[in-house]
């Protein structure tokens, strides 16, 4: 009887950075423990202390012990680890020590290219650590499924010291007559080793990929609660024991449903699932967290998303501007960021009243002009409004050949990839950048560096903390913070959520009228 794996704690964190609510956690555990799933994946364990990540990436031993009871006995709790994270067996040990008689499962996402390196840390950190068992995640099926003979080399190098294996169609793109096959002879010739998998829902494949590998011949199989996972997700938990332990499932339907439209309800605003764009970019043979990086964080919709995933610019950690020489004006004066804040809205008029008019103001992208644009304030200032990725569509007034004198807007700096003819007329007052939907700090900053300006405060940084995409625009902007440090020096006037050094707002008469 093949086993299930549920990892929706775990592989749902991609969308909500591993915070879940308490009453989420209660109703999945409730269906979970008497549902027939085997083991219950239910996050990381991590000693990383950078980023906001949630409670369900930093399992600690007191969270872990209260999830564990609420599952039956024969039930085991799981945990990933994020193998980029683990630089040798000392850093693995120290962490797993304190988990020892409270994980029975940890698991290694894995290259297999880079095998040799964490067969070597595990084996070594089996020789301390002897009560937890150890699996791997092997990456990148679909690029080496038809190469039989590597994948037996690379399960065979596993054999001593891993006994179960998952192999993981991180793009989505397989088919399930190429699962089939595929699984048929790599089961036949490792019957050593307990062969699992774990499927991406790209294409809308991944139940169907699933049941294909269960037929021929694999003994694992990872799904999620309504196939709640990282980019497209995965094989849906409810469909496959439907299918595969109709007999077995315990609990009443409307409870089990209760749980279930808790998740539909968390689908429907984080928007996962199979798509053209997912389909499209796993085909092309590029992975979901790509993809997922592009919608979630970057702000691009998804036609733009598919052009800007082909594109050569989209890791180009330099960037060139043209027509850059019409901002030589900024050398003058330090300038402000405003971020989308709300809060820009409710105290930007006094803010722009006392602002010294030769301080020049970068408006963030569409929040912040949409925030400025309601202020309905006439100010002398300069400003620039910067239009990364898709936020040109945000702005439906952008359209008026007006847009420019109606809200004061003087130059705009525009990623180059995401030009379109309603900008035609603006040419003129247009610096372009060759990056592609960049984070509005990240292009700032660089456009300062490249006029060899060293200081930029900002304003209205509030962050958002209550959604999901917010927490994921913060920590996106958190690490542009990091790559602009010793570079540029960031300063802030209002509260912010970067780590950054506050100056006084009212009492500053380098950019204020103080008397």
């Amino acid at each position: 009887m093949v086993k299930i794996l549920d990892c929706t704690l775990r592989d749902g964190g991609y969308y909500t950075d591993w915070h879940f609510s308490n009453l989420l956690v209660e109703k999945y555990f409730q269906s979970i423990s008497k549902l027939p799933v085997d083991e219950v994946e239910v996050g990381y364990v991590s000693d990383n202390q950078k980023g906001n990540s949630g409670l369900y990436y930093h399992l600690n031993k007191t969270h872990l012990k209260n999830l564990k009871q609420r599952l039956r006995n024969n039930q085991k709790i799981c945990c990933m680890i994020n193998a980029k994270e683990i630089k040798n067996h000392k850093d693995l040990i120290k962490l797993l020590s304190k988990f020892e008689g409270t994980i029975d499962v940890v698991r290694f996402a894995v290259d297999p290219l880079k095998i040799d390196f964490y067969l070597n840390i595990i084996r070594k950190t089996k020789k301390k650590i002897k009560k937890i068992n150890f699996r791997i995640n092997l990456m990148y099926l679909s690029k080496w499924f038809k190469d039989i003979n590597f994948a037996n080399k690379i399960i065979n190098k596993c054999k001593s010291d891993i006994k179960e294996i998952a192999l993981v169609d991180s793009y989505g793109s397989l088919q399930p007559l190429q699962v089939f096959n595929f699984f048929k002879k790599i089961v036949s010739q490792n019957k050593n080793t307990l062969i699992g998998c774990h499927f991406h829902n790209n294409c809308g494949l991944a139940l169907a990929n699933t049941l294909s590998a269960i037929e021929a011949g694999c003994r694992s199989a990872d799904s999620t609660l309504k196939g709640m996972g990282r980019g497209a997700g995965n094989a849906e938990t409810e469909l496959l024991l439907s299918i595969l332990k109709p007999t077995k499932i315990s609990l009443s339907s409307y409870e089990f449903d209760e749980t279930l439209e808790k998740f539909q309800d968390l689908k429907n605003k984080l928007n996962w699932g199979s798509s053209f764009s997912y389909s499209l970019s796993a085909v092309r043979g590029f992975s979901q967290s790509e993809m997922m990086d592009l919608l979630q964080k970057r702000r691009l919709d998804s036609s733009v998303a598919l052009k800007t995933i082909s594109s050569k610019l989209k890791n180009n950690k330099t960037i060139n501007f043209k027509k850059l020489e019409k901002l030589n004006f900024l050398k003058k004066n330090n300038p402000i960021l405003i971020g989308g804040s709300p809060s820009f809205l409710q105290n930007g008029r006094d803010f722009l009243k006392n602002l010294k008019s030769e301080i020049p103001i970068f408006l963030s992208g569409s929040n912040a002009f949409q925030n400025y644009a309601n202020l309905n304030i006439k100010v002398k200032n300069k400003i620039i409004l910067i239009l990364s990725g898709s936020e040109m569509k945000k702005i439906k007034l952008i359209n008026n050949k007006n847009f420019m004198k109606r809200f004061k807007i003087d130059y705009f700096v525009v990623e180059e990839d995401f030009y379109t003819n309603s900008l035609k007329k603006f040419n003129k007052n247009i610096i372009f950048s060759k990056s592609t939907a960049f984070n509005p700090l990240h292009l700032t900053g660089k456009l300062l560096i490249n006029l060899k300006i060293k200081n930029l405060t900002l304003a209205f940084f509030d962050g958002d903390f209550n959604s999901e995409k917010g927490r994921a625009v913060m920590n996106e902007t958190k690490e542009s913070l990091d790559m602009l440090k010793g570079k540029i020096r960031i300063q802030t006037f209002t509260q912010s959520f970067l780590p950054v050094k506050q100056i006084n707002l009212w009492n500053n008469d380098k950019f204020l009228h103080t008397n």
